[in-house]
């Protein structure tokens, strides 16, 4: 008897998802590519031929009546995540949706009681949760041996950053459309955060950077250095640090891992001295076979999603996680601007007082 694949549809064929998520379809058993659709025919047309769906449309509506799916990615612009993402929803399935899952906390809020209420549920691309370094680092600092995350430091920086999605300030549209995803990563490493203080630094319109410093639930400290300063163009530079009890460890652009332990474990190897650090570099053959089965997170979270439709596993990160992360981006917003620490807490309640959740 022939495994079951999970029926999915993309909507969307712009440029992000066309380079990084269509080309997992081919490498994910699980999945079953049955539809695409577009408002542009020859997008849907292409993509339908380039990766195989059977059929294509450009019309949701359309497609949703006319096929028997199990779930629907839907790749576009908050907007359309929220507007599309419902259509998906009253038809009965649920939903991968990229980030930002909506332009606010209180849509994105909307959005994930929306799906609730239809006894459904959605995931949010946060790629970064499944890349094979911060796998590897989230196995270290769970280990008995690091001793808990006591720590937590992030760097994130890329080129000059634009106004988008009607967002006028960049370095507000900065918050809630790129660093929604270190914001993300922390969570995934160490819980919700309680509180936030922000300072905002403005070189131009377009370049400009945040110092942020907080507290986590647990009461571990995190400091992060969130800058559009370190380029002239869109390149990115990341680096994520943990401290742990008499141990550290750092990934850098996703894709190199450095782990200071205690004591060095590898019993067949004892250069003598102190203690070393351990370094995971691939080098580029390893890359290029590894980018397809993962590396940059682009195929785990397709497959978590698809497995999550058949019922055989759940996504990392929900339609509620995407919200909470436009949370701290507005805090960090309404810290920076209104120059005093914000405590998470206060500004839920404040936004579900207003139609957040309850």
């Amino acid at each position: 008897m022939a495994e079951r694949k999970a029926k999915l549809a993309f909507i969307g064929c712009g440029g992000h998802a066309t380079a990084a998520l269509y080309p997992t379809i081919r490498t994910i058993p699980s999945l079953e590519f049955v539809a695409v659709c577009d408002l542009k025919e020859e997008l849907a047309r292409r993509n339908a031929r380039y990766y195989g769906a059977l059929r294509w449309y450009t019309d949701v509506e359309e497609m949703l009546s006319g096929e028997e799916l199990d779930g629907a990615i839907i790749v576009g612009s908050p907007r359309m995540h929220c507007e599309v993402g419902k259509q998906c929803l009253d038809a009965g399935i649920p939903i991968f949706v990229e980030k930002p899952s909506a332009l606010s906390y209180r849509e994105a809020v909307e959005l994930a009681r929306y799906a609730e209420d239809r006894g459904l549920w959605g995931a949010v691309a946060y790629m970064k949760r499944y890349a094979v370094c911060y796998r590897m680092a989230k196995r270290i600092a769970e280990s008995e041996e690091f001793g808990g995350i006591q720590f937590l430091e992030a760097r994130f920086s890329n080129g000059p950053y634009p106004s988008i999605w009607g967002i006028e300030d960049p370095a507000k549209a900065f918050l809630i459309g790129q660093v929604v995803h270190i914001f993300n990563l922390a969570r995934f490493f160490c819980g919700e955060m309680k509180e936030v203080y922000a300072k905002l630094r403005r070189l131009s319109h377009n370049m400009f950077g945040y110092a942020v410093v907080g507290e986590f639930q647990s009461g571990v400290p995190l400091v992060m250095n969130l800058n559009a300063l370190e380029a002239s163009d869109w390149k990115i530079s990341e680096r994520l640090a943990l401290s742990g009890d008499g141990c550290w460890l750092e990934v850098i652009d996703m894709l190199h891992l450095r782990y200071h332990p205690r004591k060095l474990q590898l019993k067949e190897f004892s250069p003598g001295g102190r203690t070393q650090t351990i370094e995971w570099n691939p080098e580029w053959t390893e890359l290029m076979a590894t980018k397809a089965e993962g590396a940059f997170g682009y195929r785990g979270e397709i497959e978590a999603f698809a497995e999550a439709c058949l019922g055989e596993d759940k996504p990392r990160s929900t339609l509620w996680d995407g919200a909470e992360d436009l949370l701290i981006s507005e805090a960090v917003w309404e810290s920076a601007n209104l120059n005093k620490s914000v405590l998470l807490r206060r500004l839920r309640d404040a936004q579900d007082r207003n139609g957040g959740r309850g």
